[in-house]
Parts: C-alpha cells; sequence; structure tokens
C-alpha cells in the first residue's frame, strides 16, 4: 500500500492504459469491417458502437483512485486487476491482427485453453503480443498525467453540477469532499435527456447484425471464452428445400427425396457379409440399430423421445453419384495388369494446388514473380521451374523454366520408374472440405463430411461410415479360396494400417479420432522421442511447435515397408507431413534457397520460409517413393495423396492462415491416385476427399486385388458413400438438374461455411454465427479473390451480386444458403450431436 502512495503516478498509468487499449482496440474491430457497413448507417449507428467502452473507462476511473480507506483499496486492486486483463485483451487484439490481418475469436479460444498442444499455436505470436503490449504502454505512459486529471476534472464538474445540498461522506469521485445533493438544474436536464433517449432509440433501432458485434468492448469480450457447451435435444430431419416447382431455377426435387418426408418404410435385412461380432464402423448396418444414450449423459432439458436414424445415402437428397458411369476410356483395358496389395494415403499438411508442383498461370505465381525486379524474374522462374521436381513427376504437370524449356527432371534424386503416360489419376480443381486438418483428414480416411462446430468434436462421436482402417479390419476376417490364393497370393495375406507422422497426435484429440478410425498402430513424435523406441534417439531438433522434420520417421517407415514384404502382410500405411505448418522450418542441414525478391509492401520471408519447406516435402515425397522401389512393392501400391488445405500469405490477401480465413488460396488442394501401371489420366472436377475411400475401393474391386468374399463387402457399401469414384466421369449434377455443392467447413470449424457448386464458378463464405459477415466472389472473373463483395445481411449481399454479376448469380446466392443452412442442420443430425 505504501509503495502506491509513494507514487502517485501508478493510477494514472493504469487509467491511461485502460482508455488506450479500450479505444484502439475498438478503431482497429470498427476498420476490420467498415468495408462492409453501408455508409449512411454506420454514420447514424457510430455513437452507439462506443457506450460499452465509455461504459468500461468510466467504470474504471472510479475504480483506480488514489486509495485511502480499505474498501477504496479493495476497489483500487480490483480496478487494477481489471486493467491488466485489459491490456492483455488489447496485446493480443493487435498482435492476432499483425500476425494474421484477422481479429481474435474469444467464443473459439476456450477450445484451444483446454488443448496443452493447441497452447502452443498461440503462444507462436507471443512477441507479436509483447511489442503490441509495450506500444500501448509506451503511449500510455506519455498521455496518462494529462488523461487522468482531464477525465478527473469532468467528473468533478458533473458532480458540482448535479449534486448539492445533502451531507455525504467522501465519495469515490477524484477530491471529492463531503457535498449536499440536489437535483441536476434544468439546463442540464434537457440536453442530457435528450442525448440519453437519442442514444436509446438508436440502441432500440439499430439492426443487431452486425452492430451489437462491433459494439463489443474489451474486456467484457472476453467473457465469450467461457459460454461453454449446453447439452441440447438429439437434431431431428429437415426438408431439404427446393421441394416445390418453381423453387429453384436450376433443378427440381421430387418431394420423395426430402428427409422427413416419412416415406414407406422398407423391411431391413441383415446383409450376409456383417459377421456376428460386428467390428467397429459397421453396426450401423445391424437391424434395429442406434446410438446408446448413455455417452451424454443426463439431459439437462427435456426432449421429446425420438428415434436416430443413421446416414442413409438412398434418401440423402445431396448425393451425385456415378457409379452407373463406364470406367475412364484411358483406364478400361489397364485394370488386368494392375495389382493392389497395399495402399498409402499421404496428407500433405497447407498442401496448396498452385505449388503441386508449381506451374504459370495461378494468381500465386504471379506474386512470387511481382516480389522480382524485372530484371531478376528469369532467374526467378528458373527456381520456381526445379522447386517441385517430384511432384511433377507423380501429377504429370511440367513447370518450365524462364526459355520455356521444361524443367531438368535429372536433378531430383528420385526417377519415376513408370513408363511414358503412366503414373495415374491427377486430380485439377479439387477442393479441401475443411481447413482445419484433423477434419480433413478424417473426411479422406472415412469418406464422410465433418461437423460444422469448432474443433474436433468428431473424436467424442460415433464416426457415421466405416473407415478405411475398419474396412481393412473387417477384410481380415474373411478367407480367401486356394484358387484365389494360387492366382494372386496376396489374397491370403492379413492387413495391418500404421498411422505415421513426425508431431503430436496429442493436439485436439487427433490420437482419440486415430482410434475411431481403427487404427491399432502408430508412428508419432511420442514414439519417436521415446527412449524404449528401436530408433531413438532422434537426429535432429524439433522444426515447429508439433514436432520433428519429417525425415525421423524415415526408419520406421523402412522398417514397415520391409516387414510387409517379409511377412507377407498388405500395409495400409497413412501418414500426415508437418513441416510446411508454421512456423516452416526445416532441419539445420537443409540448404535454403532464395525464391522471393523484395519488392512489394509484404513482408516476403514467411512466403520464402513456406517454399522451402515445399521444396523439402517433395524431396521427401521422393525418398518415400524410392523406399517403394527399394522394397520392390512400387508396382503394387496404390498411393493417393491429397492437401489437407491451403495456406494464405500478405501475397494472397490481407487476411493470412487459415483461422476464421475463408480465401480460396485456403482451399485448392492436390488430389492424385498414383500407380505406376495405371495410365496418366488427367480430371478437371471440383471434387474433395470425399472422392478418396470409394475411388480406393472401386480400384480395388476393379482390379480384382481382393478375394472374393472382401469384393462383396466392398461392392455392398459402396454406394453408401457421398463421394464419387475418380476412376470414372465424374458428375457435375444429377439428371434432375441438381449440382453437387461442395461445403467446406472454415477452421475453426464452427463460424463460416464455404460454399460453392460444380455447375457455377460462384463462390460464397456463409456465416454460422452473427460476428462474421457474408461474401460473395466470382472464381471465373477474380480466381485470386481480391474483389469479394462483403455484407452483413443476404438482402444487403444479394442486391450487390445482382448489381455486379446479374440475376443467374443472385438466384445462385440465394440457393446455396438455403442448402448450406440444411446441410448444417444435416451434419449435425448424422452425427448425432447435441451440443447448442
Amino acid at each position: 500500500m505504501a509503495l502506491i502512495s509513494s507514487i502517485p503516478s501508478i493510477p494514472p498509468i493504469l487509467f491511461a492504459i485502460v482508455v488506450v487499449s479500450v479505444l484502439s482496440t475498438k478503431i482497429l474491430h470498427i476498420l476490420q469491417h467498415i468495408q462492409s457497413l453501408p455508409f449512411v448507417y454506420f454514420v447514424l449507428y457510430s455513437p452507439t458502437l462506443f457506450l460499452p467502452d465509455v461504459l468500461v473507462i468510466t467504470v474504471l476511473r472510479l475504480l483506480l483512485q488514489s486509495p485511502e480507506t480499505r474498501l477504496q483499496w479493495v476497489l483500487f486492486y480490483l480496478g487494477g486487476a481489471l486493467t491488466l486483463l485489459t491490456w492483455f485483451a488489447a496485446s493480443t487484439h493487435f498482435g492476432f491482427f499483425l500476425e494474421t490481418g484477422s481479429e481474435v475469436q474469444w467464443g473459439a479460444s476456450e477450445s484451444f485453453l483446454r488443448d496443452p498442444a493447441a497452447m502452443k499455436i498461440l503462444f507462436s505470436g507471443i512477441y507479436t503480443v509483447i511489442a503490441s503490449g509495450a506500444v500501448i504502454f509506451a503511449i500510455s505512459f506519455f498521455v496518462s498525467t494529462r488523461l487522468y486529471s482531464m477525465t478527473g476534472r469532468w467528473l468533478h464538474a458533473v458532480r458540482d453540477r448535479c449534486w448539492e445540498s445533502i451531507k455525504e461522506p467522501r465519495s469515490l469521485l477524484p477530491h471529492s469532499q463531503p457535498m449536499n445533493i440536489r437535483r441536476c438544474s434544468f439546463h442540464w436536464l434537457l440536453p442530457t435527456s435528450a442525448i440519453v433517449i437519442s442514444l436509446f432509440f438508436l440502441l432500440l433501432t439499430r439492426p443487431a447484425v452486425p452492430y451489437n458485434h462491433l459494439s463489443g468492448a474489451i474486456p467484457l469480450t472476453m467473457l465469450n471464452a467461457f459460454h461453454g457447451q449446453a447439452a441440447g435435444c438429439r437434431p431431428q430431419p429437415r426438408p431439404f428445400p427446393f421441394l416445390d416447382d418453381g423453387e429453384s431455377t436450376h433443378f427440381r426435387r421430387p418431394l420423395n427425396w426430402a428427409f422427413g418426408s416419412k416415406p414407406e418404410e422398407e423391411e431391413r435385412e441383415r446383409p450376409s457379409w456383417l459377421p456376428e461380432d460386428i467390428p467397429p464402423g459397421f453396426h450401423r448396418w445391424e437391424v434395429g440399430s442406434a446410438i446408446h444414450e448413455e455417452k451424454y449423459g443426463v439431459q439437462a432439458i427435456q426432449c421429446a423421445p425420438e428415434v436416430f436414424e443413421h446416414y442413409n445415402a438412398a434418401r440423402d437428397p445431396m448425393k451425385v453419384s456415378n457409379l452407373d458411369e463406364e470406367i475412364l476410356a484411358p483406364l478400361q483395358d489397364a485394370f488386368k495388369d494392375v495389382d493392389i496389395q497395399h495402399v498409402m494415403l499421404v496428407i500433405l499438411e497447407s498442401g496448396r494446388k498452385e505449388l503441386f508442383p508449381t506451374q504459370p498461370g495461378t494468381p500465386l505465381y504471379d506474386a512470387l514473380l511481382d516480389s522480382h525486379e524485372e530484371k531478376d524474374k528469369e532467374d526467378a522462374m528458373d527456381k520456381l521451374a526445379q522447386m517441385t521436381l517430384v511432384s511433377q513427376m507423380l501429377t504429370g504437370e511440367y513447370a518450365v523454366d524462364s526459355l520455356g524449356q521444361p524443367a531438368n527432371l535429372s536433378a531430383s534424386k528420385w526417377q519415376d520408374p513408370a513408363g511414358p503416360d503412366m503414373g495415374g489419376i491427377n486430380v485439377r480443381g479439387a477442393l479441401t472440405g475443411s481447413s482445419l486438418t484433423l477434419k480433413s483428414m478424417m473426411m479422406g480416411h472415412c469418406g464422410v463430411q465433418p461437423l460444422p462446430v469448432d474443433l474436433l468434436e468428431e473424436a467424442g462421436l460415433d464416426i457415421y461410415q466405416p473407415c478405411l482402417p475398419q474396412i481393412f479390419e473387417l477384410f481380415n476376417r474373411k478367407n480367401a479360396s486356394a484358387e484365389e490364393i494360387q492366382e494372386k497370393p496376396f489374397l491370403g495375406y492379413n492387413w495391418k494400417s500404421v498411422f505415421t507422422q513426425s508431431c503430436t497426435d496429442t493436439y485436439d484429440r487427433q490420437n482419440i479420432l486415430q482410434e475411431r478410425m481403427g487404427f491399432k498402430e502408430k508412428v508419432t513424435k511420442e514414439v519417436i522421442e521415446d527412449v524404449e523406441s528401436k530408433h531413438y534417439p532422434p537426429k535432429g531438433e524439433e522444426v515447429n511447435y508439433f514436432g520433428f522434420a519429417e525425415e525421423e520417421t524415415y526408419p520406421y517407415l523402412r522398417d514397415l515397408v520391409f516387414g510387409a514384404v517379409e511377412n507377407n502382410t498388405r500395409l495400409f500405411l497413412s501418414h500426415l507431413t508437418s513441416s510446411t505448418h508454421h512456423p516452416w522450418g526445416v532441419p539445420e542441414n537443409y540448404t535454403k534457397v532464395q525464391y522471393m525478391g523484395k519488392k512489394g509492401s509484404v513482408d516476403h520471408s514467411l512466403m520464402n520460409n513456406y517454399l522451402n519447406t515445399i521444396r523439402y516435402i517433395d524431396d521427401w515425397l521422393g525418398d518415400i517413393m524410392g523406399l517403394l522401389d527399394e522394397a520392390g512393392i512400387s508396382n503394387s501400391t496404390l498411393i493417393a495423396i491429397v492437401g489437407d488445405h491451403g495456406q494464405a500469405f500478405g501475397e494472397d490477401a490481407k487476411v493470412t492462415g487459415t483461422f476464421e480465413n475463408g480465401h480460396i488460396s485456403n482451399f485448392r488442394v492436390p488430389l492424385v491416385f498414383r500407380h505406376p501401371q495405371l495410365p496418366r489420366v488427367h480430371v478437371d472436377a471440383n471434387a474433395t476427399s470425399l472422392t478418396i475411400l470409394p475411388t480406393i475401393l472401386d480400384l480395388m474391386i476393379q482390379t480384382k486385388s481382393l478375394k472374393q468374399e472382401d469384393e462383396t463387402v466392398a461392392s455392398a457399401i459402396l454406394p453408401e458413400y457421398q463421394g464419387q469414384s475418380m476412376i470414372r466421369p465424374f458428375k457435375n449434377e444429377r439428371e434432375d438438374g441438381m449440382p453437387v455443392w461442395n461445403m467446406a467447413l472454415i477452421n475453426s470449424g464452427g463460424s463460416m461455411l464455404a460454399i460453392t457448386s460444380t455447375t457455377s464458378p460462384f463462390r460464397l463464405i456463409m456465416p454460422l454465427k452473427t460476428e462474421f459477415a457474408f461474401r460473395f466472389t466470382h472464381l471465373g472473373k477474380d480466381p485470386g479473390e481480391t474483389q469479394p463483395l462483403q455484407a452483413w445481411t443476404m438482402p444487403r449481399l444479394s442486391s450487390l451480386v445482382m448489381a455486379d454479376h446479374g440475376e443467374d448469380a443472385a438466384a445462385w446466392l440465394e440457393e446455396a444458403v438455403k442448402v448450406g443452412h440444411w446441410w448444417v442442420d444435416e451434419q449435425k443430425r448424422v452425427w448425432d450431436y447435441r451440443g447448442r
């Protein structure tokens, strides 16, 4: 207490920190959204936006007095604690903005705070937060004395004009003495009342969206981090939109396609291929199956008894199947020479299609060249042509140098043994279904769409389709005939499923998800640094806050590959890369290349680090392919390669990263099905990773790589998946005109939804929470999304779209919103998710 009394500048400094923090954060908050606000309404309602800030500042000014009595000391400590909290919140706001160009969403932070591994992501920007806090303190220090005395005089003037006459003890007001109290004089009461009534009227009449969100004041907004998840009732089916003629301009939907329209119940029979002891993932095929109620515990609210209905492909109004189509012509005569004994799924962290491989003709490539002076551009083109040599061989898309010549593939340490025009299916136009890694990874492994809630709530729920490891485990329960084994000996081998990555799997319950997907064996950071592990110790340092570089897994992969050969095992190997994750580190002995120039206002060092990790992962893929060649199993291994999501940088957009960022650079991903004995086929399709599992099953059926009993199972479950098979012509729409709608959740999953359709060039970012705005782009005219249309309400956005792009675009927008809302509810239903 003596310390504060002896340093009278402490209360003014604390108060100045409050004022600077609250007002600067509010101004930043408004500036981030001002382009989407109608000017007239913004001017009209702007006074109401600062009312919570004035309230916070006033209350803390009253608390931050030089204390004398015990009560004043208690109030002063309370005010000091709130000041520090406000300072922290403002520093975080500015630090997050400087790192990503976006704003902090305290409502999503609660999920991060409960996850130790996720905390490393938050602390990755700690230096920027500290720097922001230091700037706020410096400004506060210089204005503290004048600001404190000025506000004190204002409060003193208010007191003097309004209170006299009745004796009262010393109040909380600055320099107050025992005083008399009387009513405010009439000439002060009238204008004050007018102002208060006007503000109250504006508060009542202003639209809730977005002005309630813009009004938020720190530290009050931090309360959103502790909202919690309340239990709700079981989600119920809702009718699919466009049931009646004339409601959609693009397609018609028969009434019997509506979920919840109560069609006649068909008598279900237990499939003959389903074992008595049902393996995990296949319980929905059991007659009378249902998800057990006890996993949700006692419900906090009363819900009407409802019967849970599993996902049913025959009643999915958004499903578009191409299984009735013929095999792609180049593949029809190739299958008789193809064996698939092993399957490998490689998920590329932050894998952008524009860099798999690097090619001219994309907004990113142009941005990379624009960072160089004109005289240096040819050298830059030559470097970029040589950056992803392995990717060029895997996709069959080849880069060219500054002279227009193909890249020198001989510089790669791995050389593709496949013949000319061989190598498999390369999909151009693929989009991720989620910019959150683990949700995207689950789509590829299980053929399911993710749950539109923040982070990996799916880890605590039943995945509504069997995942690849579970399918292979069911295959292990079937026996091959002697004739089958004689023709193809590997049909008698058992499957072994292993998940591998060099980073931790504790982030956001990934380890739990892996178990639910059916993986019983794994190699992760925890294994690599375990003193009991075969290949301990690791050879290098950790390259990011998740773990090691990929090369640390090489000896384990080698053991798995050669073990499968020696032990007559069929291997399903899933591998997630991580070096291409922020902060984009590579091993110390890996030579970095300077790909970026110095032109422009953007710091190109981050992009340069990312490009070097892209080259590192490209080399790593060469190591994997070389390992398969060395083991002699390249010609019997199918490899699916897909990006989990992209990665936005300052060269792409103002807002960077994937968190709450719907920019298209976060969604374009590579998708390749590699087999050296398959002809090279390029498919242009607006596909997602939902196609991976159906394509793998379809390929194994067509190549006779399954024993008869397994083929029966695969053929029975294949039509149940929502994705199409990429060995058949990709259908953009159904016979009735229903397009393929692609939904993509934006990290962290529960705030925004990206919507595209295969028959239109339009793209919509639809908010799932009121804190976010609608965003519309025309990818045909603006592939880099540099000129989006934004609005906080659909009527406003619809009028903007109508004016800029015409009636067809506005009609598509209306349909996209309806389908998007239906999809969100339906996903919660099929996942049986009861959070609210």
